[in-house]
């Protein structure tokens, strides 16, 4: 969370080109940023797609 608060504005984008199980699109959802996350495993990317989906789904814990 603090690197995306350091080098990216709320509306901004945010490229994670090896995503993994997705915590920083969930971060960069949770702050207001847009989220690109890349990741060639199928099952990652299943995974990172729903807790990215459930954190934009959730209200905001903070105001950005």
């Amino acid at each position: 969370g603090h690197f995306i608060r350091l080098h990216s504005q709320p509306g901004e984008v945010v490229l994670d080109p090896f995503m993994g199980a997705g915590a920083t699109g969930v971060a960069a959802t949770r702050m207001g940023r847009r989220f690109v996350g890349i990741e060639i495993d199928r099952r990652w990317f299943d995974l990172a797609a729903q807790r990215i989906a459930a954190a934009q789904a959730q209200q905001p814990l903070f105001a950005y």
